[in-house]
């Protein structure tokens, strides 16, 4: 099929992608089957070898494919592997990802994900199908808009706000990971640490963000609050989930893990009818067994979230902020994981 607009050039494209795909496996040794329906769930592929099925997803782009994209299609194999008759899902990215997305997606998903480098590699030694490939990849590139700029072709502010982001995440990082170790910082600094972590990974979604906050009666007070601002997916979800328009933060700088107390103190500061909810719960160490049920129970019994990070938790979001949505999906998974473990 040949279609001469751009929307269906890529749509002829991402028809020979997956075709090549299929090819590329068949040479690999595995039996193939293209566009099966499978459960209600239709993938793009689905392999056979020595007597085990995955299924498959390819993604054709330009440029860097990020994690949530990654996540989306894995997140369409859930059902199938499930269902026990299937195991080790595998994305073919023909174009970049980063390393953390491979590596998210493998520990989070136990997906394997192949990109560009790899398939060129297992091409290898099919030169008709390298030579398609390489065939694929030139139309790609001509087919774009010749107002998209290339993606190697940086202007000069927008490396340098790259290089500022780089620079940032390192000084964070080695913040974080001293203090777990050392625990040298007040519980002022440690509070002031953890605002710069959160604002540098979730600024603009995060904002209006106010430091020591104190409740009307004057008796209580909490680390940091900020508002929520609509328009992203994931905080979206988290205000309608959860009927909240604010996120609170408790930063406990303790030298062993937080136990259930530090839950029961925090739960006083969340009321629904206020339309404040959820709180990310931090600490130096993450929490003990029974600080994890105490936060199950808030949930469970009055629909209060206590997410329970750790200075680890932020080091790997901070690893995953390469891709724009990494840290969100992080805290995606790490919700979901929570609720799907609620004890009765």
């Amino acid at each position: 099929m040949s279609i001469s607009t751009t929307s269906g050039s890529m749509t002829r494209l991402g028809f020979l992608a997956e075709d090549w795909a299929a090819d590329l496996l068949r040479d690999l040794g595995y039996s193939v089957v293209q566009n099966p329906l499978v459960g209600g769930v239709q993938v793009d592929l689905i392999v056979e070898r020595d007597g085990l099925q995955s299924p498959v997803e390819v993604i054709f782009r330009s440029s860097l494919v990020p994690l949530s994209s990654i996540r989306e299609k894995v997140l369409r194999f859930l059902p199938l592997i499930d269902s026990g008759n299937y195991v080790s899902p595998l994305v073919l990215v023909l174009g970049k990802t980063t390393q953390q997305a491979k590596e998210f997606a493998s520990t989070m998903f136990g997906t394997r994900v192949w990109d560009l480098e790899v398939l060129r590699q297992r091409a290898k030694p099919f030169p008709r199908l390298l030579d398609r490939l390489e065939q694929l990849l030139t139309e790609k590139h001509e087919s774009r808009s010749k107002n998209q700029s290339d993606q190697n072709d940086v202007p000069e502010e927008r490396q340098n706000t790259a290089n500022e982001r780089k620079t940032e995440t390192e000084n964070l990082t080695e913040r974080l990971r001293l203090h777990k170790e050392q625990g040298e910082l007040t519980p002022r600094e440690y509070e002031e640490l953890c605002q710069e972590t959160v604002t540098f990974l979730f600024d603009p979604d995060l904002y209006g963000f106010e430091k020591q906050a104190q409740t009307s009666d004057g008796g209580n007070r909490y680390d940091f609050i900020c508002r929520i601002r609509p328009g992203n997916p994931f905080w979206d979800s988290i205000r309608a989930d959860f009927r909240t328009r604010s996120v609170l933060f408790e930063c406990k700088n303790y030298s062993a893990a937080i136990s259930a107390d530090q839950v029961y103190s925090t739960e006083r500061y969340l009321f629904s009818g206020a339309l404040r909810t959820v709180c990310f719960l931090i600490s130096r160490h993450g929490p003990d067994d029974g600080c994890k049920r105490a936060a199950q129970g808030a949930l469970r019994e009055a629909g209060k979230l206590i997410l329970l990070l750790s200075n680890d938790d932020l080091i790997e979001m901070l690893r995953l902020k390469e891709d724009k949505e990494g840290p969100t999906s992080f805290l995606d998974e790490r919700i979901w994981q929570f609720i799907i473990t609620l004890p009765r």
